[in-house]
């Protein structure tokens, strides 16, 4: 199936605007554990717990990151940046595949010094490296005996340059600390979403691919044992495990990813992941239970009746430039009951929604949804009713994380309205509650205080 691009008269890059206004891709800082009881919250220096109360731990780990409770919510999934790394480090602990780039990085780099590139021209040939594989190509080299004759005036620049790695590691409630176990990935790839399984024993996440643009979708035993496996390639940031566990469903485009003036068709997908030990087994078949038109920010949701819930622009071709959605719509599927999608928001309540709206979160029980857009408007939609209950108007401040739902009725969220300080707040029901007034100032800088 062949990507059509852009010829100018018609607006398709107006539909892949559309279909990015719901990313899902918004930093996500702060998570609840399923009892409610803490939220795993990545502040301005580093990973801390918080009860309800806004009581704040002492520093877990430094740096910045995700994380995702398992369900006993009394283990968390981490996501963090180790920084400083030098290539003896390293390449102890990246995979095979991962060393060999980096060297055959540092053989193109040197070849494009002796082509007379300076270092930053250099690195911005590398093409289908990421960022902390660029910085691991040019720490390898600077560290590399012989290097600096080859390198010429680029040495001083070259040792200056840093190397981070990317790892997941799994903590452990202890007497209400936070003890950290060892990584389970060691890895130069960014991951831009972590989901843990329901049965706790796998490890889902999105990372860089090996090539520009590309997503791949992996999976890990949390127990360590294997190292990842590939799920799928070309998909979305977020998808999401069944409600048995077993699969998981995410969308993936038809094509390789397209770039900013082309659109791809895309599936909704479902693959079975673990047997019924609850060990990891991929089924080499997916089953593709509905098309849409890809945008990276294509979330995925499972709720817990079964049915599939992902967004997308609701377009009906052929169509003219009049008939472009405007607003996204959220999409449910429930495969074993249905043979079509439906639309959850009302067309009379989708005008509601804020302006490039940039992340939605279903609550616990699947009856709501929390929609926000990077400017800290928030809304609440009920689904069964399309009432919708504005948590916080628009405001002047890019905020600093996702809202996340705390239970069925409390959501969590930064406050920034009228031009106070911004604040981790719990909102229910019309009512707000600050939880980080007392917070010391190396919590709030670069995190609440920009």
């Amino acid at each position: 199936m062949k990507r059509m691009k852009s010829n100018g008269s018609l607006p398709f890059l107006a539909v892949t605007f559309v279909c990015l206004l719901i990313t899902g891709c918004a930093p996500r800082r702060i998570a609840w554990s399923p009892d409610g009881a803490h939220a795993a919250i990545f502040a301005g220096d580093g990973l801390h717990l918080c009860g309800p109360d806004g009581a704040l731990s002492e520093i877990v780990l430094h740096g910045e990151g995700m994380a995702e409770w398992f369900p006993d919510s009394h283990r968390l999934a981490i996501v963090s940046e180790v920084g400083k790394q030098s290539w003896k480090d390293l390449e102890k602990v990246i995979s095979p595949e991962e060393r060999e780039r980096v060297v055959e990085g540092g053989k193109a780099l040197l070849d494009q010094f002796k082509a007379g590139r300076n270092l930053t021209s250099a690195l911005k040939t590398l093409n289908g490296l990421g960022e902390y594989e660029k910085n691991a190509v040019a720490v390898y080299l600077a560290q590399n005996e012989g290097t600096k004759e080859q390198a010429g005036t680029n040495w001083d620049n070259l040792r200056q340059k840093e190397a981070s790695m990317i790892q997941i590691r799994i903590g452990t409630l202890e007497e209400g600390k936070l003890a950290l176990g060892p990584p389970l990935l060691n890895s130069l790839r960014k991951v831009f979403d972590i989901r843990v399984a329901p049965t706790g024993t796998a490890i889902a996440f999105t990372a860089e691919g090996n090539r520009e643009r590309e997503l791949q979708l992996l999976v890990l035993p949390a127990d360590g044992s294997a190292p990842p496996q590939l799920v799928a390639k070309n998909t979305a940031v977020c998808s999401d495990w069944s409600v048995d566990g077993h699969s998981l469903v995410y969308i993936r485009a038809i094509n390789t990813p397209p770039s900013d003036d082309q659109i791809s068709l895309a599936s909704l997908t479902r693959r079975g992941i673990l047997n019924a030990a609850g060990k990891i087994q991929i089924q080499t078949r997916a089953d593709d239970l509905a098309g849409l038109l890809f945008a990276a920010g294509n979330k995925v949701r499972c709720l817990s009746d079964g049915r599939i819930v992902f967004v997308s622009a609701d377009i009906h071709l052929p169509c003219t430039a009049l008939d472009m959605p405007q607003q996204p719509q959220l999409f449910a599927l429930d495969p074993e009951r249905q043979v079509s999608v439906i639309p959850l928001i009302p067309r009379s309540v989708q005008g509601g929604l804020p302006a490039k709206p940039a992340f939605y979160e279903i609550s616990p029980d699947g009856k709501r949804v929390a929609v926000f857009a990077n400017d800290g408007a928030v809304v609440v939609l009920t689904l069964a009713t399309g009432a919708m209950d504005t948590v916080q108007a628009a405001g002047s401040v890019d905020t600093a994380s996702a809202p996340a739902w705390r239970s069925a009725s409390e959501l969590c969220f930064i406050s920034t309205t009228n031009g106070q300080p911004a604040q981790v707040a719990l909102w229910n029901s019309g009512t707000t509650r600050v939880l980080s007034a007392n917070w010391p100032a190396e919590a709030r800088n670069g995190f609440l205080d920009k």
